[in-house]
């Protein structure tokens, strides 16, 4: 497999890359619940057929992904909200800088 995992909608299962093993792979592993959890399952053919749809599926569910991380490094290091370093947090967990606006809002947003 040449990607870091994917998620096998007909199956209902994640299937992860053992390159994964050599990195932390949290981001990744959260990336494919995303996709679970939001179900996309029942949009497969959306996905398929046009680059929009494979796109806008794969932000939103590196969205949740965010979300799932972010709810974790708050809780396990104990910070308060203005204690959230994006940087930190991107680097910790090995999120694409591509998405780095969406880090900021998210923590912004952080109760």
């Amino acid at each position: 497999m040449d990607r870091s995992g994917i998620y096998y909608a007909e199956e209902k299962t994640i299937f992860l890359s053992d390159r994964l093993l050599e990195k932390n792979s949290d981001f990744e592993i959260s990336h494919e619940l995303g996709h679970c959890i939001k179900k996309h399952e029942e949009l497969s053919d959306y996905y398929n057929a046009t680059d929009y749809g494979r796109r806008k599926l794969e932000f939103e569910a590196n969205r949740i992904a965010i979300e799932i991380l972010l709810y974790i490094w708050a809780n396990e290091y104990d910070f308060d909200k203005e204690q959230l370093n994006a940087v930190k947090f991107m680097e910790y967990y090995n999120i694409p800088w591509t998405l780095e606006g969406y880090v900021r809002e998210s923590m912004r947003n952080y109760a």
